[in-house]
């Protein structure tokens, strides 16, 4: 039988200081209450789905205002100029090139930096339409338009504002995620699902290399929510991991559960999607192996993942 454990983090300090001096905890929040910064509100995404070659025209009232929705696209501008710094060639070579250089420059040697490099591609054509003097912007029919006609090429892209959130939100899960110890298959699942629904919010794409990438999703994974299990049952049965699931907890589109459990002595995240019956060949175990060497704890952050209803 593998050995499952409850992971425990290690403790953070509730004071700030500086030097010997505590900053009380009202003059660490001023500079937020100042800027605005919150938590977005977990609320439902609504994004179109055409299920049908025939669609059903709706009316609409006339709209409000005309106007780009600038703070989507200043969101997708930040998204590109944060993924650029990260990822972006540090070889002299590129230094001075151009954007599209910069992207054909990108590593490409497993699935997350494909899927990331296509993230970048099409946060590059934004870029470059709103900072060329040749490139152009509207607003119509729900849709911001994106267009440059330059001489050496041509570069467009209609995009729904959902769209431009989804890839601002894209990037910043890849750049979260680098630091947490997920294991490569589960941030390749995840990027996938943002990518294709990026993808669906893309209504025409065109630049140097024409049209966007494609990827077949090895794993479909709800990267909605994703609920942390930390005591699960498991066990070896034959050539499998066998995970004891509640019947109530069976629906894997209802309850899409994060199993953390320690195998040899090594953490894993197994995604329920991942599962058949509860079952995982134990060849495939390996895909879900954190980066965490055996005994590692998990960061600070994951505290609060895990700490409701533990008695002190």
């Amino acid at each position: 039988m593998s050995e499952v454990a409850t992971i425990t983090a290690p403790a953070t300090t509730a004071e700030t200081t500086t030097g010997r001096t505590k900053i009380p905890l009202v003059d660490r929040l001023a500079p937020l209450f100042v800027a605005g910064a919150t938590p977005a509100p977990a609320l439902p995404q609504h994004r179109q789905l055409e299920m049908y070659s025939r669609p059903l025209l709706l009316s609409f009232a006339e709209a409000e205002t005309s106007e780009l929705p600038l703070t989507d696209i200043a969101g997708a501008l930040r998204a590109f100029a944060a993924l650029a710094a990260a990822i972006g060639p540090r070889d002299a070579e590129y230094e001075g090139g151009t954007s599209w250089q910069r992207y054909k420059a990108l590593p490409r040697r497993t699935g997350t930096e494909k899927l990331v490099a296509e993230l970048f591609r099409a946060l590059r054509l934004i870029w470059v339409c709103v900072a060329d003097r040749s490139g152009h912007v509207e607003w119509n029919n729900g849709l911001v338009g994106f267009d440059r006609l330059a001489e050496a090429s041509t570069v467009t892209m209609k995009i729904s504002p959902a769209g431009l959130t989804l890839l601002h939100s894209a990037v910043a899960y890849f750049l979260e995620v680098r630091r947490l110890p997920y294991p490569d298959s589960y941030v390749e699942a995840m990027l996938s699902e943002y990518y294709a629904d990026v993808v669906a919010e893309i209504r025409s794409f065109c630049d140097e290399n024409k049209s966007l990438y494609q990827f077949r999703r090895k794993l479909p994974l709800n990267r909605y929510v994703r609920l942390d299990c930390d005591n699960p049952k498991a066990r070896i049965d034959g050539d499998d991991l066998l995970i004891e699931i509640g019947e109530a907890y069976r629906d894997p589109a209802r309850f899409p559960i994060d199993f953390y459990l320690i195998h040899d002595g090594v953490l894993h995240i197994v995604p329920v999607e991942a599962l058949v019956d509860g079952r995982l060949p134990l060849a495939q175990l390996a895909d879900w192996r954190t980066a965490l060497p055996e005994g590692g704890k998990l960061p600070a952050l994951f505290r609060s993942r895990f700490s409701r209803g533990r008695r002190s």
